[in-house]
C-alpha cells in the first residue's frame, strides 16, 4: 500500500508548494477488480456428536489391494437431489474423489489430485474432509472399503451425506499392517451448512504407525479463497486452529496421542454467512477531488453497500463506522477529497437489520490528481473548405499550452498559444490543456550492455531508489525473454522500505531470445511520492521465461554506473536481490528496467476548441476578382502592401509552426514587419463578411 512519508529529506531545499501541484495520474485508471474471499466468511465450529454410518448408493468399492483396485484413484460425479448453495452459488452436482473430498463447478478434479485446497485447478469450490492420496483396502479381516452416498431427511430439511468407508489415512497397497478408518461429508438443505463428521479408526492388522499431514476445509473460486484447519504434530488433532494459508494441513498419527487422530463424532461444521462480499471493487476514475468506484453484485441480494476510505492503510474491521453507508446500486463517486493524496477503500454488502458482510479482504488504492493551472482561454475558429484553421488559447506566464485531437489518449500535436491545423475539409474538434512541470526525464541504465543474461526471479529481485520528491514514474523499457517467442503477461510492482505494494501493474508482453532481444516499453503513470529505499521489481510473469539483466560477470569495475540521480527527484541506487528492508547492495549487477522516463507534469482537463468549416463559403481562390485582396511585394524586406483594407476587419501574422506573432486588429493598408527575422511566415485576413484568406509571406 503507498504510504506518505514524513522524513529527513537528504536535500534541504524542496519548493513544497511545486511539490504539491505536480500531477498523479489516476491510478488503477482501467481498475483492477480482484476476486474477494467468500469461503473465508464462513462461521466455523467444532463439536463432539456421534458418527452414523451410512448405506446408500456406492460410488466405488475396492475390489483388490493393488493400486488398481484398492480405490486409490477415482473421482465420481453425483447429481444432487436439491440445489445446494456454497460460496454464493447454487449447484445441482458435484464431484467425489477418493482422495477425501468433493468439488463443486463443471470442471473435475483429476484422479491423482491430492490438494483440494492449495491447488490450482480452476473447480469452482471444494469440501475437503482428509484432503491427501488416501486408499482403501479389499477383504483386511473381513472389512472392505467404499465410497457411498445418501441422502436423508425431508425437504427443506434434507441432508446429503458423501461418506469414505474403511479408509487407511494415506495410500498403501501392502495388507501387513492396516489402519482403518471412515469420515463423512454432509450438506444440509436450506441452511447450507457444511459439516465433515469423523469416525475413530483402529488397526485391523498390524501395529506399525502411519503419520502425515492432511488438508481439511473449504475452498472458493481459486486457493486465494479458503477456510481451513491447521495443528502442527506436537498439537493434538482436535485442538486446530485456523489456517494461515492456503497450504495449511492437520497433522495426524495413528499410534501416538500428540497428535492422534479423530475421536469418533468429532464434527466440523462451516456455516455459510446469510449476507456475502460484493464480487469485486475497482476504481474506474479519479480527478483532482473524486474517485468513481464500481463494484460486482453480491450474491446476497443487499439493500445496499456500505464504503470505508481513508489516507492510512489499515483495514476496517467489523466496528469500524462505514464513511458511506447503503449506496444502491454497484457505483459510486466519492467526493470531497483532497488533491495530490493517496486513498484506501473497502466496501461490504449491507443486508438490512444490522446484519453486514466482512469488509473485502484486498486493499484497493487510488491517488487523487494535483490542482493543475488555469486555461484562461480559447477560441475557435471558422474557415472555408480546404483551409487551415488557427486556433488560440490563454493561460498565465510559464504555462504550458498542448493541443491533441481526442478528448482522452490520442496524440500531441502541439505545443503553444496558437495552432495551426492543417486544410480541413469538415469542422474538427481538437482540444487544448493547460499544464505545469516537465515530461520525459531520462534516467537509469539506458540499455542493456553486451552479453545480458535471462533472470526469473521475482520478488525481491529489482531496483532499489530513493525519491527525494514527489514525481511520476511515466515508463520503463524490458526486454521479455522466450526461446520460443511466447506472449505472456508481466506485473511490475513498486515496493516500500517494509515490502508493501504502493503500484503495481500489469501489461501483455511478448518474449524474445536472449540472442536477439525485443525492448519494450512500458508505460506505467506510477504516483512516487519522497521515501526512501522503495524497490521496483517484476511481481509475477505468465507465459515468458523470464527478463533480461545485466549480470555481474559483466559489471565494469564491479558497477554498473550506480548511482543514477535526477536532481532534487530520484536517486536509483543499487540492485538487489534480498527482500525489503534490508535490500542488500549489488552495485554489479543491473536487474531487469532499462530507460527510465519520469516526470512532474501536472495538466488540466483537456478543453474541445472547434474548427469549423463552412461549406457555404467561397475559398480564396473563388472569391470574385473585384475582392480579390492583394499582398505585395512577396518576398518582402520592411513592409507589406495589402490592397483593398475597407473589405479586411483584421489581420493576423504566425509563424510557420503556428505561433502567433502580431495582430491588426483594424486593417491597414501598409503592414511594418521589419523587425521579423528572414523566414516564412502566414497572414491571415480575417475578412468582414466573415471569410478568412490565408496567404504565405516570406521575410528576406
Amino acid at each position: 500500500m503507498i504510504k506518505i512519508y514524513e522524513l529527513p529529506y537528504r536535500h534541504s531545499k524542496i519548493n513544497y508548494c511545486l511539490y504539491f501541484l505536480l500531477i498523479v495520474t489516476a491510478f488503477f485508471a482501467g481498475g483492477i477488480i480482484k476476486v474477494k474471499a467468500q469461503v473465508s466468511a464462513y462461521t466455523f465450529t467444532q463439536s463432539s456428536g456421534t458418527y452414523s454410518s451410512i448405506g446408500g448408493t456406492v460410488l466405488g468399492a475396492a475390489t483388490g489391494n493393488a493400486a488398481t483396485t484398492n480405490l486409490n484413484s477415482e473421482v465420481y460425479p453425483v447429481t444432487l437431489p436439491f440445489s445446494f448453495n456454497f460460496n454464493g452459488t447454487s449447484y445441482s452436482s458435484m464431484n467425489v474423489s477418493t482422495n477425501g473430498f468433493i468439488t463443486f463447478g463443471s470442471v473435475a478434479p483429476s484422479t491423482t489430485y491430492t490438494t483440494p485446497i492449495s491447488g490450482a485447478t480452476a473447480y469452482e469450490g471444494a469440501v475437503s474432509a482428509w484432503g491427501r492420496d488416501i486408499s482403501s483396502f479389499f477383504d483386511v479381516n473381513g472389512r472392505t472399503g467404499s465410497v457411498t452416498w445418501e441422502t436423508l431427511g425431508t425437504a427443506p430439511n434434507r441432508e446429503i451425506v458423501i461418506q469414505w468407508n474403511s479408509f487407511r489415512t494415506n495410500s498403501a497397497t501392502a495388507v501387513t499392517t492396516v489402519f482403518s478408518f471412515s469420515f463423512q461429508v454432509r450438506l444440509q438443505e436450506t441452511s447450507n451448512t457444511i459439516k465433515a463428521v469423523y469416525d475413530a479408526g483402529s488397526f485391523l492388522i498390524g501395529s506399525t504407525a502411519v503419520s502425515g499431514t492432511s488438508q481439511i476445509g473449504l475452498r472458493g473460486l481459486s486457493n486465494s479463497d479458503f477456510n481451513n484447519r491447521l495443528n502442527a504434530s506436537t498439537v493434538e488433532f482436535f485442538n486446530s486452529a485456523i489456517g494461515t494459508a492456503n497450504t495449511s494441513t492437520q497433522s495426524f498419527n495413528t499410534s501416538i496421542a500428540i497428535p492422534g487422530m479423530p475421536a469418533a463424532g468429532l464434527t466440523y461444521t462451516w456455516t455459510p454467512p446469510t449476507c456475502y462480499i460484493p464480487a469485486g471493487l475497482s476504481v474506474v476514475s479519479t480527478s483532482t477531488y473524486t474517485a468513481n468506484l464500481s463494484w460486482g453484485a453480491s450474491p446476497s441480494n443487499p439493500t445496499g453497500y456500505d464504503i470505508y476510505y481513508s489516507t492510512n492503510s489499515t483495514p476496517p474491521n467489523s466496528s469500524t463506522v462505514p464513511t458511506i453507508q447503503n449506496v444502491s446500486g454497484t457505483s459510486y463517486q466519492i467526493g470531497s477529497l483532497n488533491p495530490l493524496t493517496t486513498y484506501y477503500v473497502w466496501i461490504r454488502s449491507n443486508c438490512a437489520a444490522g446484519n453486514v458482510s466482512f469488509w473485502n479482504s484486498e486493499t484497493t488504492l487510488f491517488t487523487t490528481t494535483c490542482i493543475p493551472p488555469n486555461l484562461l482561454s480559447s477560441n475557435g475558429a471558422a474557415v472555408c473548405p480546404n483551409n487551415p484553421a488557427t486556433l488560440t488559447a490563454t493561460a498565465n506566464t510559464g504555462i504550458s499550452l498542448n493541443w491533441y485531437n481526442a478528448p482522452t489518449g490520442g496524440n500531441l500535436l502541439f505545443t503553444g498559444s496558437s495552432f495551426t491545423t492543417p486544410p480541413l475539409a469538415a469542422t474538427t474538434n481538437y482540444y487544448v490543456t493547460a499544464s505545469s512541470g516537465t515530461t520525459g526525464i531520462q534516467t537509469g541504465k539506458s540499455i542493456y550492455s553486451p552479453s545480458p543474461s535471462s533472470g526469473a526471479g521475482t520478488t525481491n529481485f529489482g531496483l532499489v531508489f530513493d525519491a527525494l520528491g514527489y514525481f511520476i514514474l511515466e515508463s520503463v523499457t524490458v526486454y521479455p525473454v522466450s526461446a520460443s517467442g511466447a506472449s505472456g503477461t508481466l506485473t511490475i510492482d513498486v515496493i516500500n522500505s517494509s515490502g508493501a505494494i504502493v503500484n503495481t501493474k500489469t501489461v501483455n508482453v511478448v518474449g524474445s531470445p536472449t540472442s536477439a532481444p525485443v525492448a519494450q516499453v512500458i508505460n506505467l503513470d506510477f504516483p512516487i511520492f519522497p521515501g526512501l529505499n522503495y524497490k521496483i521489481r517484476p511481481g509475477s510473469y505468465t507465459g515468458i521465461s523470464g527478463l533480461l539483466f545485466d549480470p555481474s560477470a559483466n559489471a565494469p569495475s564491479g558497477n554498473y554506473g550506480y548511482p543514477y540521480t535526477v536532481q532534487n527527484l530520484l536517486t536509483i541506487q543499487t540492485s538487489t536481490l534480498t527482500a525489503a528492508p534490508a535490500n542488500t547492495t549489488r552495485n554489479d549487477l543491473y536487474y531487469y528496467f532499462y530507460d527510465w522516463k519520469i516526470g512532474t507534469k501536472c495538466e488540466s482537463p483537456r478543453t474541445m476548441v472547434t474548427a469549423t468549416v463552412d461549406a457555404n463559403c467561397l475559398s480564396t481562390s473563388e472569391i470574385d476578382k473585384k475582392d480579390a485582396i492583394k499582398v505585395y511585394p512577396n518576398p518582402f524586406s520592411e513592409v507589406v502592401n495589402i490592397s483593398k483594407p475597407e473589405l479586411v476587419k483584421s489581420i493576423r501574422v504566425s509563424d510557420i509552426s503556428g505561433k502567433l506573432i502580431r495582430t491588426f486588429n483594424q486593417a491597414q493598408s501598409v503592414l511594418r514587419l521589419n523587425d521579423l527575422s528572414a523566414g516564412m511566415y502566414i497572414l491571415q485576413l480575417d475578412m468582414k463578411d466573415g471569410s478568412q484568406q490565408t496567404i504565405k509571406i516570406i521575410k528576406k
